[in-house]
């Protein structure tokens, strides 16, 4: 009797040992491969690693690359956006800045004559010198405000400006021109008056130190040198 009982207990132990072996196994062999636990382990990781470098490429990409790389929607979105709105800053930043900005015209880059036309067309009428200027610079350059004008003759008058004509900006591309008038009141030999004969135009543009000279060419003009409200002065470079 006791003989068979040893094999019943070893059996029973052997039993009980695979069954324990099995249970082991399935658990470790369900952690590591089985097929409810595989899913859940390789899909936890994968949508957070695609999506950190869905990340990292949507922000780097798009915002330094995306415009001339990446051909997605969100790419093209931020190369849109990033061309629409620094593109033109910057080029309004380098225009406005260093190459867009034109200098004052200057009295050595000036061509200055007088206009045909000008005159007066009567005795004690007034008329007008059209003083035109071209620019003959190879550069654009500006003018602004009203130029300095001294008629020269036995005396030197500094004309007065004509403040109801207000200034303006005028830009003259190389080879441009603009102009502007003096106006003066020419002398009436039968009135009570002072008579100025002018032999010279001396003329310094707006913002300049430099002056040139052109030749009176008219008739005598009223002296009104003291004068408050004289009808001899000169108007606006651009004006009219």
């Amino acid at each position: 009797m006791r003989g068979l009982r040893v094999p019943v207990l070893s059996t029973a132990a052997l039993v009980c040992g695979l069954a324990l072996t099995g249970c082991s196994g399935a658990s470790s062999g369900g952690s590591a491969s089985g097929g409810s636990a595989a899913p859940g382990a390789s899909s936890a990781p994968a949508p957070s690693a695609s999506s950190s470098a869905a990340t990292t490429g949507g922000t780097s990409g798009g915002s330094t690359s995306g415009g001339s790389t990446g051909g997605t929607t969100s790419g093209g979105a931020s190369g849109g956006s990033s061309g629409g709105t620094e593109s033109p800053g910057a080029g309004t930043g380098s225009g406005s800045g260093a190459s867009g900005a034109a200098k004052r015209c200057t009295t050595a880059g000036l061509g200055f004559a007088v206009a045909p036309g000008s005159g007066a067309q009567a005795v004690g009428e007034q008329g007008g010198v059209v003083i035109a200027l071209t620019n003959k610079s190879g550069a654009t350059c500006v003018l602004n405000g009203y130029p300095g004008v001294d008629l020269v003759g036995d005396l030197t008058w500094s004309l007065t400006r004509q403040t109801s004509q207000k200034p303006r900006q005028v830009t003259l591309a190389p080879g441009a021109a603009t102009s502007f008038t003096i106006t003066y009141l020419s002398y009436d030999p039968e009135s009570n008056s002072t008579e100025f004969k002018p032999k010279k135009i001396v003329i310094t543009p707006p913002g300049e130190t430099h002056s040139t000279t052109l030749t009176w060419d008219y008739s005598s003009v009223l002296l009104q040198d003291a004068a408050t409200r004289p009808g001899t002065y000169v108007g606006p470079v651009g004006g009219q």
